[in-house]
């Protein structure tokens, strides 16, 4: 799911594939993020199914394989490409297949793929270097989507996040401030980071936005489950962790112990045009 952590939308400029280290720790407990981490909308999946032109899928960053046990569900047959071993394995006891890379590196040894996803994953890739390896892999007329999770959280969970990480790791990329007031458009710089690498590549349509609105309710205990799974709190030590669920669980309480907040699920898409 997505927060500023995972889709990391920053008005300073700085890149989210830049930071290794938080792309590649999501693994530190793999089992709490698949159980805890939300689906993607059968809407989504399904217009992504119907504008590729088959149904062979190459999954970036395919954690724990969420995404990829949907199109699977949906009949398409799924590769995923994952930096992170503990992550693959988990999504490989799913029934996934998972190759261990990061995708600028990934090898496709002349495979060739109908669409290119990335599950609130793509901006850990480099944008122009992701997008011109999606072209590659892609068959004439192949769809490269990747999308994010963009939740409205409420403002009284969002302070005390704020306040929280600014005590105990003021140096944290997390940023919950950002995502004060229109969730959608704090996330804006980070889509036009990926569309421009779209654009850069010049084999491809240009880039549109698919909007896919819903909500999810939430228990304190399932959003307290959810929230280390952030990136920006996968790396605190426990201790740092702990105040920041116990500051996030006493907000949730003023609420009544549980929120249900409005999620927009976002794609960039484009479609392959131009030759090689």
């Amino acid at each position: 799911m997505p927060t500023l952590s995972q889709g990391h939308p920053d008005d300073s400029g700085s890149q989210p594939h830049h930071h290794r280290q938080t792309a590649e720790s999501f693994g530190v407990d793999a089992a709490r993020y698949d159980r805890a981490r939300p689906p993607y909308p059968q809407a989504l999946v399904d217009r992504i199914v119907a504008a590729s032109p088959g149904r062979s899928i190459l999954d970036v960053g395919a954690g724990t394989g969420i995404e990829a046990r949907q199109f699977q569900a949906a009949g398409c047959t799924v590769l995923g490409v994952e930096p992170d071993e503990r992550m693959a394995a988990f999504a490989r006891r799913g029934h996934v297949e998972v190759e261990v890379a990061r995708f600028e590196d990934w090898q496709p040894d002349g495979r060739q793929f109908d669409a290119v996803v990335a599950g609130t994953a793509w901006h850990w890739v480099d944008p122009v270097v992701g997008a011109a390896k999606a072209a590659r892999v892609l068959r004439p007329g192949g769809l490269l989507a990747p999308f994010h999770h963009v939740p409205q959280l409420p403002a009284e969970v969002l302070d005390a996040l704020a306040e929280a990480l600014a005590r105990v790791a003021p140096d944290s990329p997390f940023k919950p401030g950002l995502l004060r007031g229109s969730a959608v458009d704090a996330y804006q710089p980070l889509f036009a980071r990926i569309a421009d690498g779209i654009r850069q590549t010049g084999r491809f349509t240009e880039p549109e936005q698919w909007r896919f609105s819903w909500e999810r309710a939430y228990s304190r205990q399932e959003w307290l489950d959810q929230l280390p799974t952030f990136g920006g709190l996968t790396q605190l030590p426990p201790h740092q962790r702990a105040e920041v669920l116990d500051s996030a669980g006493t907000a949730l309480d003023r609420l009544g112990g549980h929120a249900t907040m409005p999620y927009t699920s976002v794609v960039i898409a484009s479609t392959l045009t131009a030759p090689a």
